[in-house]
């Protein structure tokens, strides 16, 4: 996530303490700052006190029940996003929680990739919605697209949850022909809602306001973290990925959520051209002033009059024109490295696979150095 603010603040208001204690330490890791109340009484007043960008609203709780909270929060703050979290999910209280303002709604068991997946896409909606009301968004012409980006995302994402209820049977029954009709609708809102998370990324990049807080960070875990999240997805067709390192620490002074995008644009492209089975390898050389982390692949390639075309928005090398992208992951990719005082770079051959090396300077303690 990549924050204007600082830390992206949420609050997670929900009477079962493992819930509250999951939620934080999944969050935490993705670079937030959380705070946590047991029943809404108490998230009333956290969220008055502190104005969270995310708010985390279990449906049922003693006391003050998630509905109302919902709407006693939206009075306080009408920016803050909502997330509704439920083991007890119906399409009435689905209904109910879209019309008292919850941006998304997050039946439970849920994954811990559906949680950060939630919370990064409440966070561009936040973001948007208080540069909006502060006209924090230079020139007109960046106003007039964050404008359009907001108008075209709220509807859409209230799609998305209708149609996720739905393939849930929170409605009834689907059949199975309706179902995978569905289902293609579901891909087809997914796909739209990342063009638009993208182009808002990639227009806040090009204003520079890449970066949030920096702070020193562990390259190696980092991506370690990473790869272990990649691996969890459902939709890598038995592709693999090897990550290897020569066990030396790397520490960079980052901001973390940024450089796990960048990681994740990496790996998810190289995992979306390989074929079937194959494997995708992730390098990490760490040097004296520098640490070097290549991202190979056994796609098809790309051709060298190309090579430096793939990194423009929205341009698809000819032989990735027929798998679904939207032309900026990459684009993003290199303005994050950029902004970190580093460089990415492409080697390639039609039908040899990519590598993609990312450079990035290393944090270097002076003393050791002088020792040496």
């Amino acid at each position: 996530m990549i924050g204007t603010r600082g830390k992206p603040l949420v609050l997670v208001v929900d009477d079962e303490e493992w819930m509250r204690d999951a939620c934080g330490l999944i969050l935490e890791k993705e670079g937030c700052e959380v705070l946590t109340a047991a029943d809404g009484k108490e998230g009333l007043e956290l969220a008055a006190a502190r104005r969270p960008d995310i708010v985390l609203i279990d449906v049922r709780m003693p006391g003050i029940s998630g509905l109302e909270f919902l709407r006693e929060v939206k009075r306080i703050d009408p920016d803050a996003v909502a997330v509704m979290i439920t083991g007890y999910a119906t399409i009435e209280v689905a209904v109910d929680a879209m019309k008292a303002g919850a941006y998304e709604f997050l039946p439970k068991p849920f994954e811990p990739n559906d949680l950060r997946d939630a919370v990064r896409r409440g966070m561009e909606q936040s973001r948007l919605a208080r540069q909006m009301q502060a006209k924090d968004l230079g020139a007109s012409g960046e106003l007039h697209v964050a404008v359009l980006a907001h108008q075209l995302k709220s509807p859409l994402a209230s799609l998305r949850q209708c149609i996720e209820v739905v393939l849930r049977g929170y409605t009834g029954e689907v059949a199975e022909k309706a179902r995978a009709m569905i289902e293609v609708t579901a891909r087809r809102a997914d796909e739209m809602l990342q063009l638009i998370n993208d182009w808002m990324t990639l227009s806040r990049i090009e204003r520079g306001d890449a970066l949030g807080e920096l702070e020193r960070v562990d390259l190696v875990g980092l991506i370690d973290e990473v790869v272990g999240r990649i691996r969890q997805c459902a939709d890598i067709e038995g592709k693999t990925v090897e990550l290897e390192s020569n066990g030396r620490p790397a520490t960079v002074e980052a901001d973390a959520g940024a450089l796990a995008e960048l990681f994740c644009n990496l790996l998810t492209n190289a995992l979306r051209y390989s074929p079937e089975g194959s494997r995708v390898d992730v390098k990490i050389a760490v040097g004296p002033d520098e640490v070097t982390t290549s991202v190979i692949d056994d796609g098809p390639g790309i051709s060298p009059e190309e090579q430096e075309r793939i990194f423009e928005p929205f341009y698809r090398g000819r032989a990735q024109r027929s798998i679904p992208g939207n032309g900026l992951g990459l684009p993003i990719a290199r303005k994050i490295a950029a902004a970190h005082h580093g460089e990415l770079r492409l080697v390639s051959e039609i039908g040899k696979g990519c590598a993609f090396h990312l450079r990035l300077p290393v944090v270097v303690d002076e003393g050791a150095r002088g020792e040496g």
